[in-house]
């Protein structure tokens, strides 16, 4: 069966930058069935990020609060070298990239809209450490309620 991806998988960038100060978009799930933030890291300079997973009322952000809520976790810890190895880890709500032994590595921080508080409706990752001589990129993919040509706006 025939996917057209640009009809049904919503793609935003939502930082993309030094990976010692990660200024991720808010993302509104309220026209999402589910989506993930895809973190992509790459240099070796070693000084841990982590990220979190927060909610919110709004895209602005406001009323934010750390979710406590573990959600599936994927990793590629050697990616671009000679993986594209995929795996589940252990399901949290932060991840610490470690730099010194992952270096070229793909995170996938999977949510499903139900697990978000009462009142907001909104999720995005916050980050704490990390090093300006690393990168990072962080997408989400989101699966809209409505598909089609125009899907619906993620940070907005």
């Amino acid at each position: 069966m025939y996917l057209n991806f640009s009809e049904n998988v919503k793609f935003t960038l939502c930082y993309q930058g030094a990976a010692n100060a990660v200024a991720c978009d808010v993302i509104n799930m309220e026209l999402y069935n589910h989506g993930a933030f895809v973190v992509v890291h790459t240099g070796a300079n070693d000084t841990d990020l982590t990220l979190s997973l927060y909610e919110a009322s709004s895209v602005a952000p406001s009323n934010t609060a750390a979710i406590t809520t573990a959600v599936p976790i994927y990793i590629d810890i050697d990616a671009g070298t000679t993986s594209d190895v995929v795996s589940a880890t252990t399901a949290a709500y932060s991840y610490a990239i470690n730099p010194a032994g992952e270096n070229g590595l793909i995170l996938i921080f999977e949510i499903d809209p139900t697990i978000l508080s009462a009142g907001k409706n909104c999720v995005y990752l916050a980050d704490s450490g990390g090093n300006s001589g690393n990168y990072c990129t962080i997408l989400f993919l989101g699966e809209p309620k409505e598909k089609g040509a125009a899907l619906p706006a993620a940070i907005s």
